[in-house]
C-alpha cells in the first residue's frame, strides 16, 4: 500500500462526493483551486496506476500489479455555443470497485490537518 498525498486524498473525498454528479478532471480542479494538469497527474499516479505488491518477488525484487483504484470513462456532455447545442465528449472520473472498497484510513492518521 503506497502513500497518498494530500491532494490526492482531497481528490478522493471530492469524487466519493460527487461520482453520481458526473464529473470530469476540470471539475474537480475548478472546485479544488488547483490546476487540471495538476488533477491529471495525481489521478493518474495515485489512482489510475495504483499498484501493490502481489506477495512474489522475482530476482530478488518484489513484484507489483496495477490495481487502478479510479478509471477514466468516456462519456459526452452537450454544450451551448452560439445558439447551437454542441456534444463534447469528455472523461468521467470514477472509482473502480476495488477503489470503492480500498482502505484508504491509515494514511488519513498521517495528514493531521486533514478532515475525512
Amino acid at each position: 500500500m503506497g502513500k497518498f498525498s494530500e491532494k490526492a486524498l482531497l481528490i478522493k473525498k471530492y469524487v466519493e462526493e460527487h461520482e453520481s454528479d458526473g464529473i470530469t478532471a476540470n471539475d474537480i480542479a475548478e472546485a479544488l483551486g488547483l490546476s487540471a494538469k495538476s488533477v491529471n497527474a495525481t489521478l493518474t499516479a495515485a489512482f489510475t496506476n495504483h499498484k501493490e505488491e502481489t506477495g512474489e518477488e522475482v530476482d530478488g525484487k518484489k513484484v507489483k500489479e496495477v490495481k487502478p483504484l479510479m478509471v477514466r470513462t468516456v462519456g459526452e456532455i452537450e454544450e451551448e455555443k452560439d445558439g447551437k447545442i454542441l456534444h463534447k465528449s469528455v472523461k468521467f472520473i470514477e472509482f473502480t470497485e476495488y477503489g470503492r472498497t480500498y482502505n484508504y484510513e491509515a494514511w488519513w492518521k498521517e495528514l493531521p490537518g486533514l478532515k475525512r
